[in-house]
């Protein structure tokens, strides 16, 4: 192939890798912006003696999600795994702890 070819072939998907990488890196900066908010907030419910359980459940199944996505793309790495799991867990016990405040469980 020569170069018209390829370029006209590029031209031709609808797929463009700037705008899916701004994208992403869009979502990465909300996240990110999101976790420090969330963790304003964990600090701040704490000065004031008040339950964090429901923000660290948020928390905790955000970091879930993005850790198992990762690790089913990325089979190499088994951090994500380990990550995952302990954050389900985290997720399962800030829900139980969410329910004893309520007093359901």
């Amino acid at each position: 192939m020569n170069r018209k070819d390829i370029l006209k072939k590029a031209q031709q998907e609808k797929k463009d890798e700037r705008e899916e990488h701004v994208k992403t890196k869009a979502f990465q900066i909300g996240w990110l912006s999101v976790t420090a908010v969330i963790l304003f907030l964990i600090i701040f419910r704490t000065f004031n003696n008040e339950f964090v359980s429901d923000i660290l459940m948020i928390l905790a199944a955000q970091t879930a999600a993005v850790s198992f996505y990762q690790y089913f793309n990325m089979r190499d790495r088994k951090g994500y795994l380990f990550t995952g799991i302990m954050c389900t867990i985290a997720v399962f016990l800030s829900f139980a702890a969410l329910l004893s405040q309520y007093g359901v469980y």
